[in-house]
This record gives C-alpha cells, sequence and structure tokens, in this order.
C-alpha cells in the first residue's frame, strides 16, 4: 500500500478517536487533520504550491507536530531547522535548502481556523524528497539526509508491526522535534499506528522529579528514551510508588540515539523494574533494530533486524576493522552538503555505518565504532566543526576533539589541544570557552580540555584519534 494510501486509511480509521494531548489543547484524528489543512491552506495563500520547501523553525509543542502534517497534506517538501543549534548553521540550512517560507510565528500559527474536512485527503506528489533532516556529519557542515515520504511511512509501518505497536498505543513525546527521531520514532510512528501523541515538554534536568507526573496521568504505555534521559530519570527518582507505576504501565521503553552504557541499562531495570529496550538506527536508513521486553529482559544487543533488512561487513583495511554495512528498502535518497548533492551508498546499495557489528542468535550486537562522530546525550556532534572553532583562536596550533564514555551523556567531547610556545594555556582556554560559546550550539562544546605537547600523528599527518582515546582512558 502506498504511503498516501495509509495515511488516508489510518485517519479515516481512527477519525473520531484521540490522536494528541498536551497541557494546551487535545485533538482527535479529525481535528488535528482540519487544524493542520488550516496551515496548508495558509502557506498556499503565502505563495507556496506543492513540491516547494517549507522550513519549520519552532520549538517542540502541538504546533510544530500540526505543521509537519500541514506539509505532508499541502504537498510541501519538509525542512526542519533546530532553533538550539548555532545561528551560523540555522543560515546555512536555509541558504542550502531555499525554502519558499520559513515557518516560525507560534502565535501566528495558533491562530489559524481549522478546515471543515469530512474526510482525511492525502495526495503527497511523487517529489522523490518529502522531508530533509540535517544532523552532524564528521565533517564541518550540517548534512542534509534527504527522505522520501514512502521510506519513512514505510520504515514506522514495519517497525509498528514489529512492536505491537496499534491503536492502543500512548507515546509519551519528549525528544527533540526537528531531529528524525523526534518526528519518525514519537510522531509518525505512533500514528501509523493508530495510536495517541502525548505530547510533553522538552526533558530538562532540573525537571526530573516531576518528570513521570504527565505520563502516569495520561496513562502512557510506550516511551522513546535517550541513555542519557534514562540515566538521570533513574538517579533522580525518589517514589518507590511512582517508578513502581511506570514498571507496571510501561509496556515500551525504546532507548535509542546513542550507545547504551551496561550501567545505565542496569540501574534503570533496579529502579523501574522494566527493561530499556535498546534500538539501533541512523538517519539515513532510519530504524533498523530494537529489542522486544523479552529480548531486553534476557541480554544485551539491538534486536532483531526489522523484516527487509540485511546486513555485511566489508574491510576497512586503513584502521584494520571490519565496518558493518546495512541493506534497507528505506535508504535515503541522498545527502545534502555544502558541495551539493551526495550519495554515501555503496555501489550494491549498502550504507556504511561506520560501527562494527555482528547477528548474535538473530540479533545485531554493535561492537564499537570506526568512525569519529561524537554522540553526546542523543546528539549527534561533529568533530570536524568543534576543531575548526578551536583552531580559529589565535595560539592554539593544533586541536583534535574525541568523545569519551561517559555514565550519563554516554559521550563527552574533549578537545585535546597544542599551543604555540609562549601561549599561557590557561588564559587561552578562558579565550576558547568564550569562542565555543559564542560559535557553537550548547551540545557542540567541548566538556573537558587537554593541553598537551604534541597530537600524535600517522605517517600521513592524521591524527591518530585512537591514540589519544587510549591516553585519555
Amino acid at each position: 500500500m502506498k504511503a498516501n494510501d495509509q495515511l488516508n486509511f489510518i485517519f479515516a480509521t481512527r477519525w473520531e478517536y484521540p490522536a494528541l494531548i498536551c497541557d494546551e489543547r487535545n485533538f482527535s484524528y479529525c481535528e488535528l487533520y482540519r487544524f493542520s489543512s488550516g496551515i496548508a491552506l495558509w502557506l498556499s495563500a503565502r505563495g507556496c504550491s506543492a513540491s516547494d520547501t517549507v522550513g519549520l523553525r519552532l520549538p517542540n509543542g502541538w504546533l510544530f507536530a500540526a505543521a509537519y502534517l500541514a506539509c505532508l497534506i499541502g504537498g510541501y517538501r519538509i525542512v526542519p531547522i533546530n532553533p538550539e543549534i548555532s545561528v551560523e548553521d540555522q543560515s546555512y540550512i536555509v541558504a542550502r535548502t531555499q525554502p519558499k517560507i520559513v515557518v516560525e510565528d507560534e502565535l501566528l500559527l495558533s491562530e489559524i481556523s481549522s478546515l471543515d474536512a469530512v474526510k482525511p485527503g492525502f495526495a503527497y506528489p511523487d517529489l522523490g524528497v518529502a522531508a530533509i533532516f540535517f544532523t552532524s556529519g564528521t565533517t564541518g557542515r550540517p548534512k542534509g539526509v534527504c527522505h522520501s515520504l514512502e521510506s519513512l511511512v514505510g520504515n514506522v509501518v514495519s517497525f509498528n508491526k514489529a512492536h505491537n505497536l496499534d491503536p492502543r498505543t500512548r507515546m509519551y513525546h519528549v525528544l527533540p522535534m526537528a531531529y528524525m527521531a523526534g518526528f519518525l520514532n514519537t510522531l509518525l510512528s505512533p500514528w501509523m499506528a493508530g495510536g495517541v501523541v502525548l505530547l510533553g515538554p522538552r526533558f530538562r534536568p532540573a525537571d526530573a522529579l516531576q518528570f513521570w507526573r504527565r505520563p502516569l496521568q495520561w496513562q502512557a504505555n510506550a516511551i522513546w528514551l535517550t541513555p542519557t534521559l534514562a540515566s538521570v530519570l533513574a538517579r533522580m527518582s525518589r517514589d518507590p510508588e511512582i517508578a513502581r507505576q511506570i514498571g507496571f504501565n510501561m509496556k515500551h521503553v525504546f532507548c535509542g540515539m546513542a550507545p547504551l552504557p551496561n550501567a545505565t541499562r542496569k540501574t534503570f531495570r533496579d529502579v523501574f523494574d522494566c527493561h530499556l529496550q535498546e534500538s539501533y538506527g541512523m538517519s539515513e536508513v532510519l530504524l533498523v533494530s530494537a529489542q522486544t521486553r523479552d529480548e531486553a529482559a534476557r541480554g544485551t544487543s539491538t534486536g532483531h533486524l526489522l523484516p527487509g533488512l540485511s546486513i555485511r561487513t566489508r574491510e576497512l583495511t586503513e584502521v584494520d576493522a571490519k565496518e558493518l554495512v546495512i541493506y534497507s528498502p528505506w535508504c535515503l535518497k541522498s545527502y545534502l552538503q555544502e558541495e551539493g548533492e551526495s550519495s554515501p551508498l555503496l555501489s550494491d546499495g549498502g550504507m556504511p555505518t561506520g560501527d562494527q557489528g555482528k547477528l548474535d542468535n538473530g540479533q545485531l550486537v554493535i561492537t564499537g565504532r570506526i568512525k569519529d562522530l561524537i554522540i553526546r546525550g542523543g546528539v549527534n556532534v561533529s568533530p570536524v566543526a568543534v576543531e575548526e572553532a578551536l583552531l580559529r583562536e589565535r595560539g592554539v596550533e593544533a586541536a583534535a576533539v574525541v568523545g569519551m564514555p561517559h555514565d550519563i551523556w554516554g559521550e563527552i567531547i574533549v578537545a585535546c589541544l597544542v599551543a604555540t610556545p609562549g601561549e599561557d594555556e590557561s588564559i587561552l582556554q578562558l579565550a576558547l570557552q568564550k569562542r565555543c560559546e559564542i560559535e557553537l550550539g550548547d551540545a557542540m562544546r567541548p566538556d573537558r580540555y587537554v593541553w598537551l605537547n604534541s597530537l600524535p600523528t600517522a605517517s600521513t599527518g592524521k591524527v591518530q584519534k585512537h591514540i589519544l582515546r587510549i591516553k585519555l582512558g
């Protein structure tokens, strides 16, 4: 069944049932469709036509969720713009994608009138690319990951079937909506299951003690967490009765977006008597695997591959490692980067992951990472982008940024630096911290600065980051 047909079927079948609940207001599927149709018409009145690109620069909330749906109704290509990244990167995304309009006025959106639709009418055109999600890579500027609507819908429908997500699903949403997981895992997936999105506020550590109040009040039975969020919630839990209720009520506690430390897995289980269901996915190939509750109780893996996916490995002689390659029917269309469009896929259609892994009794186990990408608190951080900012400071002779394991954040960002002769390292570090506050988003700023006499390099001159990690460990 085509994506449009699947969307129309779900919305028609669930027309009078709840679709979204939040503090401000509640929507049934028909109310959400009607309001989103009003946004689509509003965009049309401002010159947007089917196949035009629409930028969405909005904070988490019901308006952002409705704007996503409006683009699917109006046939507009979606480009989320995270307002929390640096202004420079936001400007780059806008310049690279050239949206017809950037939606960012919440007050204006909230005053739009709903249309009186009697049934859903999704008719998204075959654009090839329906959405472009920007994520940090290992080099410089954010890269756009371009997906079709067929791949996005097809992936979550397969995931829902594999994990029994259905109209009874009540998904509590706390992930950043501007990133792939905040759209795919926690909006599109529960909607395509015919379930309810329970929209909580963006998580802040200061709110950890009150975090479970809304999920319990709204009878949530599913949630996606990052390892960082799971660790904080387990450490901050103070009420055994609330912990007991969470363990009893939550049918699915999926955990992804970063490697799951065993310490976090154990602490969460001990506190909530509930297992984190580790998952694996990439923006390029979407959801790949996730543990069932039974699998999570039996061991550590990322679960079985979704039907239709397969894996192979390829030799990387330059680093003496075998890289995991994913073969998926839901691969990206292309990358959109500073130098133009490109494809990361191999000639046989496989997606190199930068990870090492294997199948163990049919379940995918990730055994290590090859790529330099740092995943801090579930956010991808480009070491090159951080290094470029550090090297712009006069007095820095050399810089190498690496990720190091951390119980709460998964990884922290460590800047290894060499000062030019005669520079005061303590004064230089203060200047670097100030520069990073100006030029880098919160999640990209180094957590730790290490000053060295020199950086280890190979015969080619490339910094040997694996040696740096050994020294730092």
